[in-house]
């Protein structure tokens, strides 16, 4: 599976959460045990992406060409959890599976059937953190699922089936 960078930033490896900020035209891909890394055990369950940091109305672009399978509210009051603002994730199935693009705003116009190019803006990143935790407050929550997936359930006890690591996709990207 090749991917081209969901967002216009190069990706920076790093497993330590330090809250340092990466250099300019970059973000972290955070690999475990960083906090923003896939499949890491947090409070209340485990992660099920991987958190790419970047500043709000980063365009966000479509890693692989698809079809769009789902557009729902992702966090916030609209979504059940009031405590994170209201984003959208938007799935969208292509050769990889279904990839997953939460904590953004989609592109208005984009709907159910539509077919994505690679590198395609699908969307503009937005705060979704309420409170400062001395991380930025605004991400891009990249999922992969296998086909045929249109939800994205949360991994509390035992890892959901369709979910899938996009750590060596992303990895890819970064040459690493």
């Amino acid at each position: 599976m090749t991917w081209r960078c969901p967002l216009p930033l190069a990706l920076v490896p790093t497993d330590r959460d330090d809250r340092q900020d990466p250099a300019p035209g970059t973000t972290w891909l955070p690999l475990p045990p960083h906090p923003g890394a896939f499949g890491v055990k947090r409070r209340h369950h485990t992660h099920e992406g991987v958190d790419l940091y970047a500043p709000s109305g980063t365009a966000v672009s479509a890693v692989e060409p698809g079809q769009v399978v789902q557009v729902e509210a992702f966090t916030g009051p609209s979504a059940g959890t009031p405590w994170w603002h209201d984003t959208q994730a938007i799935f969208i199935e292509g050769a990889s599976g279904v990839v997953v693009y939460g904590e953004l705003a989609v592109i208005e116009g984009l709907a159910l059937g539509d077919q994505v190019a690679v590198g395609q803006v699908i969307g503009h990143l937005k705060p979704v953190l309420r409170v400062d935790k001395g991380r930025p407050l605004t991400m891009l929550h990249l999922e992969l699922h296998a086909p045929l997936t249109r939800c994205a359930p949360a991994w509390e006890t035992e890892r959901p089936a369709t979910l899938r690591d996009p750590t060596p996709a992303l990895r890819q990207i970064a040459k690493v």
